[in-house]
């Protein structure tokens, strides 16, 4: 899960757990109340999946959406680095490639096929998921489901 060390790019995925965030992680999201989220993923079901992690959240401090469910893990990887080489994209339906436009890959199916760091407006908050050019838009966990939104941010490199 390093392919940002392989390209010689200013970020890096710095292994966490149980609730942790190290310095210098991105900050995507926030909830309602205030509380931060970051960007995170872990390998599940021989993928790796995008998705949030915060020293709030219930059962090992990361959650994704995945199979209908929202999951949560105590094992992930957090994005860090200069977030000002970064920018959030706006996206209706369906992912597309966009000439011009570098999408931050953060992982990928079983089967190999991408998944790119997501952020949705949700309830008031702005919660990180996963977006596809095999999905009908972001994939997230919230409210121990997964939820489908199809106006939705694609991170990218600024």
């Amino acid at each position: 899960m390093t392919e940002f060390a392989q390209t010689q790019s200013p970020f890096t995925w710095v292994s966490s757990g149980s609730g942790q965030v190290p310095p210098n992680a991105i900050q995507g999201g926030i909830e309602k109340t205030g509380l931060p989220l970051y960007i995170a993923r872990t390998t599940f079901k021989n993928g790796v999946h995008p998705g949030k992690c915060g020293s709030h959240l219930s059962n090992g401090g990361f959650s994704m959406g995945w199979g209908g469910r929202e999951l949560n893990m105590g094992s992930y990887e957090v994005l860090c680095g200069d977030v000002s080489r970064l920018k959030w994209v706006r996206v209706s339906g369906k992912l597309h490639d966009n000439p011009g436009v570098r999408l931050v890959k953060a992982g990928s199916e079983e089967d190999g096929t991408p998944l790119f760091v997501s952020k949705v407006l949700h309830h008031g908050s702005q919660h990180l998921g996963k977006a596809g050019f095999h999905l009908n838009g972001t994939n997230f966990g919230y409210g121990g489901r997964e939820v489908v939104e199809s106006e939705y941010y694609v991170l990218a490199y600024a």
